[in-house]
This record gives structure tokens, sequence and C-alpha cells, in this order.
């Protein structure tokens, strides 16, 4: 069962300690409420373009999480025209919710993409071996792709990690005697926040 966060027993750096906690365990567990993001970015022509994404990594030292991606994927053209997106979390047991604007940046056939290849499962890698990128148009709904042996190198020239780094992440917990509203800075030093009307 989730815990119900009361910001009113925390102080800004003990309230981005849970946060840190909690996308650290996301990371680890698909089961984790924070397991699964919504990523929004930027369409010239229409606006905002959203998503959801598995987050892969989060490092609370260097204010980054990672998903992975297709290169083919039309976010991969919307981030290199804006790098700027919004992260979004809720743990609907535990009525929070956590948003943060950041800024990607898509790593491709480099080291830190290569690694994030090797560490991924088979099952995960299939998806990138699809003959069609995602959101091509097709004739009719195709079948899995089969799994790739471990060694398999294809469908990595398709794969790509998008970091997003940030510097502030905001907290809104919902409580029948009173939402609570945070924008925590990270930055600063120590850590502070600013409480907002929710």
């Amino acid at each position: 069962m989730s815990e119900i966060w009361d910001l009113r027993q925390h102080t800004p750096a003990s309230l981005w300690q849970q946060c840190a906690d909690s996308l650290t365990a996301a990371t680890a567990s698909a089961r984790h409420p924070f397991h699964l993001i919504t990523v929004a970015t930027m369409v010239a022509a229409s606006g905002p373009d959203q998503r959801t994404v598995v987050l892969r990594s989060f490092d609370p030292a260097a204010g980054t999480i990672s998903f992975h991606t297709d290169i083919r994927s039309s976010k991969v053209a919307q981030l290199a025209a804006c790098p700027q997106v919004s992260l979004h979390w809720y743990d609907p047991a535990a009525r929070v919710q956590l948003r943060i604007s950041a800024t990607a940046a898509v790593h491709h056939q480099d080291d830190l993409a290569v690694k994030a290849w090797t560490r991924s499962r088979a099952t995960s890698r299939a998806c990138y071996t699809a003959v069609k990128g995602p959101g091509a148009a097709v004739d009719a709904f195709p079948t899995a792709p089969s799994i790739p042996l471990d060694d398999d190198p294809r469908g990595l020239v398709h794969f790509a990690v998008v970091t997003c780094r940030f510097s502030a992440i905001e907290v809104l917990t919902l409580h029948a005697g009173g939402h609570q509203r945070v924008r925590v800075q990270l930055e600063d030093q120590p850590i502070s926040w600013q409480i907002l009307a929710p």
C-alpha cells in the first residue's frame, strides 16, 4: 500500500529525499506507481504531444532521469526542435503527483546508448528490430517481432536513450483536509521550496 505524503511533516531536503527514494525504487520495479512517466514534448504546428514511457534510470545527484526510445519515433524530431519536456507521475493510492520541467538530450550510438542496450532485456530489444518505425502507417496490425538472442545487435541502430536534466520538482498531494503543493528548488544550497496554492 502506498504511503500518504503529508508535506507538513517534511523539510525541503527530506521531501526531496522521499521523491528521490520513490524514483529510485521506480527504476527497479514495474509495480511501482512511478515506473511509468508521461512525457510531454512540443510540436511547432500543433502544440503539446504526450506519451507514456518507462523510467529506466534516475540519478538524484545529477538531477536526471532517462527513458528509451526508437530513433525513428516522432518524439526524437520534436526534441531536436525543442528539447524542453514536461515529466509527470501520479500515484493514485498515495494521491500524489510529481511534475518536472526538464531539458532532454538524445543519445544514439554513443557509449551511454550502447551500455543501456547491453543492460536491456532481449524482450525489450525486440521492439527496436521492427521494420517500420513507431507511428508509421501500416496495412494491418503487425505481429510481435521475434525475441533476439543476447548477442544479436539488430535493433541497436534504432535504439536511443533520452536523458532529462532538471533542477526543480513540483509535488502536489491531495488531502480531504486541504491539498498541499510545493516547488522544491534543488539547485539552492540548502535545498529550498516555495509553498504554492493547490
